[in-house]
């Protein structure tokens, strides 16, 4: 998300005559780097779908990891019925992890909980 922040504002380009990426580490470095992720981690949040947030929410409640039972119990409530399907899409949105090993799910990043 940062990077195509960057690409998106112009600090960042590829050059292809130079056949290479281009930029200006004084200017990047002078970003409040800091809260311009945490502004595009909650942008990017604000527009996931209600399941992905639902889910998401669920498993701040539960600390910085969930594991599959848990989830499977919430799908047995018709008011959680789709965080299965949040919880797929927040894995392959990034904002989640599996850790097949021991069927625990936990957060990518510690300022997504």
């Amino acid at each position: 998300e940062f990077i195509q922040s960057l690409q998106s504002r112009g600090l960042l380009r590829y050059d292809f005559y130079q056949k290479r990426w281009v930029w200006n580490e004084d200017t990047i470095r002078a970003e409040d780097i800091t809260d311009n992720v945490l502004h595009l981690l909650s942008s990017k949040m604000n527009r996931l779908s209600d399941e992905m947030q639902m889910l998401l929410k669920v498993m701040a409640c539960f600390g910085t990891s969930t594991n599959d039972s848990v989830i499977s119990y919430l799908t047995q409530s018709p008011e959680f019925s789709g965080v299965r399907n949040g919880l797929e899409g927040a894995i392959s949105d990034g904002f989640v992890i599996e850790d097949g090993v021991h069927n625990n799910f936990k957060f990518a990043h510690d300022k997504v909980r």
